[in-house]
Order: structure tokens, then sequence, then C-alpha cells
């Protein structure tokens, strides 16, 4: 089994890159070793109110009503980034943060005050402050002390015989995975975010797997069980549980986003771990589209789930792509990541979090982020077909990326109006090539007239980042695509 490690492609990634770990190991597993390992649990069942002047709305359960945020003016598709000062966000302004970011994450305990101060104002808010949690593995690292309290009774242990071992995972100098059936768990973490989050918005919920082979992927024992939890659907309702426990003092939900969306079709997808009276309205695909330069091999599948997520729920999903500050790949990944989000579009249920900073403190927003479309021509319809989403390797026939395909692995989405931030344009259209060959953009793919490319020039929107919407010339039946690459068109 390949390590957490050397699943990792470059010097510079730090621990507010490992902390989110659920998509990166789990791509690599063979399908085959996927496939017999999900085949063995084939029979699980499986504060105060403020005002909101966010730049768009986020689906939000009805539950949650303190975190249901008016539209207003359309500047930039929802994003996500950290802004806490240790991890990213250093030296951007409060007024740089309220226009651009949507999520504002912290991940530096609760003596990070940054995201707070960035997006809350007196009675305003601009970004919702989300918190950094993992409920499941407890590591040296962590800044939440669950350790120090935490009885035997807490942890995880190996499958009988062995069932006096606590599971550990080596990885970031070594871990244990907490039991999330106990009560006295969850209600740890309940104080604890009562205590140290109460004037939060939201949590990031890491390691939230949909199934035993994703959550042991870790482990040193290699196990496909726990002494105590036997089942996939065990562990699905324990996450439920321990999402449902985290509440404000009122009672108040926590908008919740769990890292949880396979990252391949031989895992159970996670789309079941969505629970609108727990809190979780939102699904994190980490490593996807782009992983440290690394299209998604599977890229076809992360459009059936943006698709499923966004025709048959009221929730938010979050393509999250990770890179190396300054890489050689970075202009390629960003187009990748931005083209994905846009062939996904719908107000309030994608956001682009381009994680393609790592290394950097800045705070990683991107100029193409501010580009806004609306008047879709083509659109995904929900996923479809035998086996479809399953978890048994198949690829979706219907709907999905097949209404976005025009030729194999070539995906093209349209507009008939786009602006960027807030200045109009006109036609957009988005298009990537998941093949490994370069591609000739047929007209015949187009309903629509175009003559430009847009071009991106420099870094993040901190370091003065441009984008240009008449960058180069465009020329359907003689402009190409790279291949594992995406082109973003204008009128």
């Amino acid at each position: 089994m390949l390590s957490l490690k050397a699943s990792f492609s470059g010097p510079l990634m730090d621990r507010n890159a490992q902390r989110h770990r659920l998509g990166f190991a789990a791509r690599r597993l063979a399908p085959a070793a996927l496939a017999i390992a999900t085949c063995l649990y084939a029979g699980s069942a499986q504060a105060t109110t403020v005002e909101r002047i966010m730049p768009r709305t986020i689906a939000t359960p009805a539950a949650v009503p303190h975190t249901v945020l008016p539209t207003t003016t359309k500047v930039h598709v929802d994003t996500w980034a950290i802004d806490d000062g240790c991890g990213g966000g250093a030296g951007a302004s409060p007024a740089l943060v309220r226009e651009w970011v949507t999520f504002a994450e912290s991940n530096c305990g609760p003596e990070a005050s940054k995201a707070q101060s960035d997006c809350h104002v007196k009675n305003r808010s601009y970004c919702y402050v989300t918190q950094y949690m993992d409920t499941d593995w407890v590591y040296g690292d962590t800044k939440v002390p669950v350790a120090r309290a935490a009885k035997p009774s807490w942890w995880l242990h190996e499958p009988a015989s062995h069932q006096r071992t606590l599971i550990f995972g080596d990885q970031e100098g070594g871990g244990h995975l907490l039991n999330q059936t106990v009560p006295a768990v969850r209600d740890w973490f309940r104080k604890y975010v009562r205590e140290f989050y109460n004037q939060d918005d939201a949590l990031l919920m890491d390691d939230q797997s949909p199934s035993l082979p994703e959550e042991l992927y870790y482990s040193t024992c290699h196990c496909r069980t726990t002494f105590e939890i036997h089942s996939n659907a065990i562990l699905r309702s324990a996450h439920n549980r321990m999402s449902a426990a985290l509440t404000h003092r009122d009672g108040a939900r926590f908008l919740q986003a769990d890292n949880t969306l396979a990252p391949n079709p031989f895992l159970p997808q996670g789309l079941n771990m969505l629970d609108r009276e727990a809190g979780v309205d939102g699904l994190i695909a980490e490593g996807e589209p782009e992983n440290f330069g690394t299209l998604d091999p599977y890229y076809s599948t992360l459009l059936d789930q943006m698709a499923y997520v966004i025709n048959r729920t009221t929730a938010f999903v979050v393509p999250m792509s990770h890179g190396n500050a300054g890489a050689a790949s970075q202009q390629r990944s960003r187009l990748v990541q931005e083209a994905t989000v846009l062939l996904g579009f719908s107000p309030g249920r994608m956001v682009d979090w381009a994680d393609l900073e790592i290394g950097s403190l800045r705070l990683a927003v991107w100029p193409e982020e501010g580009i806004y479309p609306s008047g879709a021509i083509q659109s995904m319809h929900a996923p479809g077909g035998r086996g479809c989403l399953a978890g048994t390797g198949v690829v979706c026939s219907t709907g999905g990326h097949i209404n976005l395909q025009v030729s194999p692995g070539v995906y093209r989405r349209e507009f008939r109006s786009c602006s960027d931030q807030g200045s109009a344009f006109g036609d957009c259209a988005a298009i990537v090539n998941t093949t490994a060959a370069a591609v000739v953009i047929r007209q015949a793919w187009l309903h629509q007239g175009y003559r430009h490319v847009i071009t991106l020039s420099g870094g993040d929107i901190q370091s003065g980042g441009t984008i240009d919407v008449t960058g180069a010339r465009f020329t359907a039946g003689r402009t190409t695509i790279a291949p594992h690459a995406a082109l973003l068109i204008a009128r």
C-alpha cells in the first residue's frame, strides 16, 4: 500500500495542506483492491443573528437560519480559502478577504482570530468563518486537545484477537482514531466548539469517510474493520451523530461541509453523508480536479458527483484542487479548476477552492474566479444508468458528464452572458480536455461564435494577478487545447 508521504508531490507540503487528508491517498489505491475491499461491505446498510451581506447565497438547510445569505452583487463565484494567517491569508487585508472570499477557513486553533475579524464586523458578516475540525484522526500536531481528556473507550481498536491495540496511523508524527459511536466523545467536541467557535459560522469536517476501507487506509494494521465498528453503515451513522452533536450554544446548527466525496468510482461515493437536520449541507472533493499538477484520472465521476449534488439535493459541492506555489503547472491547474467550476456552475451550489498556493502564506483566491456566468446553454442533468455512483467502478451512462461531452474525454459548457468582477463581456465557454492528446476545438461543438481565449497574467489576487478576456485569438477548427488541460473562451 502506497504511503501517504509518497502520495505527496513536492517538498513544500505544509501542515495546512497535510491536514486535508481524505482525498490524497485513496485516489491511488489500486481499483482492483478497492473493488475487493468495498465488496466486503456491500451488504452494509448503507448565535446571534447578524446581517449578512455576502456576494451570493449558499444553499443552506432551513434549520440553520443564521447562515442564510442574501444575494447581492455577482462579482465572483463562491470561493473557499484559508485565511488564518498561519496557513494562508497572511498579509491579505480585510477588504481583500471581504471582496473575494465566501468561506474563510481557519486551522490554527482558538487563538487565531484573522478570519473572524476579516469576516465579521459589528452586526455584519461578509464571509463564513469556517473552522477546520477532524473528529476522527487525532495526531500529535492537532490543535484540539481531545487526547488529554480521552478515556480508553474513546479510541477505536484493532479487530478481535488484537482488540487491546489502538488503531494507529504513522503519518504526521503518528495518530489514533476516535470512536464516534461513544456519546462522551461527541459531548467533548460539542463543548469544545461551543466554548471556542460559538461565534463562527461553519465547520469543515475532515476525514468523514463513508466507508471503512477509506477510514482505515492510513492505519498501520491494514485493518478492514475495527473491534467497535464493523460495517460502513455503523461508521456513517457515527459520523452523522457527531455532526448533529456540534451545535452553537443556543442549539443552532453550524453549516458543515464534509470532506467525504470518493476520489474514484470504485468506492462508496459519500453522497449519502448529506444530512440537512445535522447541518451537513456541503461535500468536498479533495485533490480534484487537480492534485499537484495531475488531472483527476476519474474526471467523469467528479462531474457526475457534482451533477448529483446539484440536481438531486439542495446542498453545495466543493471541488478542491491542490498545488504548490510557483509550480510550473500552476497556470494549467488554475484553468482546469476554473473550467471545472463553470462546467458544474449553479448559483449557490458550487464553491471554488483552488488551493494552489501551498508553501506560500498568500490568500489563494484568483482573478479567474471573478468570471460569473449566466444563461447556460448546456447543463448537466442528474446522472443515471445501471450502477451509476454505486461504488462498483461503473461510470454513469446518462446525464451528468454525458450532457457536456462533445468527444470522448472532452467536455464543453457555454453561457449566453458572462462578467468579470461585475463587468459584462458577453458570451463565454469552458472546455476541458481530459485525454492524453491535444484536441482541435471544432465549431460543431459550439452553439455561439467566439473570437478570444481568456488568458491569465500573474498569480493570485493578493499578488496582483489579472485576466484578459480578449487575451488571445480563438478560431474554431484551428485552436487546440493541450492534453489534460482546459480553455476559457469569450466572444
